[in-house]
């Protein structure tokens, strides 16, 4: 092992001292180890660190180094523990500090860039989250201890690796040295370092004390990986965008085929934002639900997916008293009018001769998925409606023969095919 691939590590440390020290002077660690630390403080740092986490940990996984892969391995995810966490203290009322969560969508925008930029840089940011993990060990009697806590419940993520946190530390320095013997991309870590201290320093900051008056609803709490977009202030309203989520995402097997539980979150926070809409005018909400329209189809989501949560949607807020400014009807009115646009590409009779000719010819096949058929037929309408890549952002995933078997694929190409010609331009 060379000297340079020593250093890196001895070079962090270095980096870190100042500002590790920087940190405990905050008024958060201080009132953590006085015992004096609030509940909201403390949820939304977990929501904060997961806002962060969660867009790391995805991006890392792209990120183009030899030095991040030989680094980065699924036991330093720590995502999966916030969520757990998170999920102990859900129902209890505590609201979201607005300026912390920005912040951390902050560090998020950088982590993007980041990674095309210079990706080896990512490995200095897990460096201060692998290093918060030792600080955590410390600090978790004064956690539980304020919170009450038992069993893990709300400190699975400050409890990361029980016993082991030592041994996991120098495992994870042997890897950096190991990986990182270049004096440049040492220096590029070193500044990803950097950048990240930074902004947890800001981050906590606006943590403790609190001004509860300032605490708002904010998007990540319900997806952190969402960034900024504005969501209910009303509880209810919230729940009947999650009800109507879940049914649309019931509806379409192709939705957790496809995207997963991420996949699910976006859902989640997509539909919550479609409530806000019913406060704009005419104009404004079909401006806003037909680029929404055009960038899911882009994606594999074709309208008919939308249309229908729509509906839902609309019949989860009927129960609801509508505050001043709301309409629900317009939620039906927009699925309503994808609905139109698509019988005016095609005919409901064709498409369902359509449909049930790819529904016979893949009955048979090894991980069908229901309601493929009118994805395809809705794909080619949104394209004669305008919906540029609506058909090739199908293609791509429902015919891929290293997904799917040779059968379905044939019928995929098959149909997509058919109803192209089909569609009236």
């Amino acid at each position: 092992m060379t000297q340079d691939a020593v250093g890196i590590m001895r070079k962090l440390r270095d980096e870190a001292m100042p500002m590790h020290r920087a940190l405990s002077d905050l008024p958060y660690i201080k009132a953590l180890m006085s015992h004096q630390l609030t509940l909201p403080s403390y949820v939304n740092a977990l929501r904060a660190l997961a806002v962060i986490h969660s867009v790391l940990e995805e991006e890392i996984e792209e990120a183009d180094s030899g030095a991040v892969r030989a680094v980065w391995s699924d036991d330093l995810r720590k995502y999966p523990l916030l969520q757990s966490d998170l999920a102990f203290f859900g129902p209890r009322a505590v609201g979201d500090v607005t300026e912390a969560l920005d912040a951390a969508v902050e560090v998020t925008k950088s982590i993007r860039h980041i990674r095309l930029d210079r990706p080896v840089a990512l490995l200095g940011y897990v460096y201060v989250l692998e290093g918060i993990t030792l600080g955590h060990r410390l600090h978790m009697p004064d956690i539980t201890t304020t919170f009450r806590l038992k069993d893990l419940d709300g400190y699975r993520y400050v409890n990361s690796y029980g016993e082991s946190v030592h041994r996991h530390w120098d495992e994870f320095s042997a890897k950096m040295n190991a990986a990182l013997c270049d004096p440049g991309e040492q220096e590029a870590v070193l500044e990803g370092a950097r950048e990240l201290f930074h902004s947890l320093k800001g981050i906590y900051t606006q943590l403790y004390p609190l001004d509860l008056s300032k605490q708002s609803r904010h998007v990540t709490r319900i997806n952190p990986e969402a960034g900024v977009h504005p969501i209910p202030e009303r509880d209810d309203e919230i729940e009947a965008a999650l009800a109507a989520s879940q049914r649309g995402w019931e509806a379409f097997p192709y939705y957790a085929a496809r995207y997963g539980e991420r996949g699910k979150r976006f859902s989640d926070s997509d539909t919550c934002w479609l409530v806000t809409l019913t406060r704009l005018d005419q104009e404004s909400f079909t401006r806003q639900i037909d680029w929404i329209a055009r960038v899911l189809a882009s994606r594999g989501m074709p309208s008919i997916m939308l249309e229908e949560t729509l509906r839902y949607l609309e019949q989860e807020l009927r129960s609801l008293a509508p505050p001043d400014g709301a309409s629900y009807a317009l939620l039906g009115e927009a699925a309503n009018s994808f609905r139109d646009a698509r019988l005016s590409a095609m005919s409901d009779q064709s498409a369902r001769e359509h449909i049930v000719r790819f529904e016979r010819a893949t009955a048979g096949c090894d991980g069908a998925i229901g309601r493929v058929g009118e994805l395809l037929v809705c794909a080619a309408t949104d394209e004669a409606n305008g919906m540029d890549n609506a058909i090739e952002s199908l293609r791509s995933w429902l015919a891929d023969r290293d997904r799917f078997g040779e059968a379905w694929c044939t019928s995929v190409e098959s149909t997509i095919q058919a109803v192209s010609a089909a569609v009236r331009l």
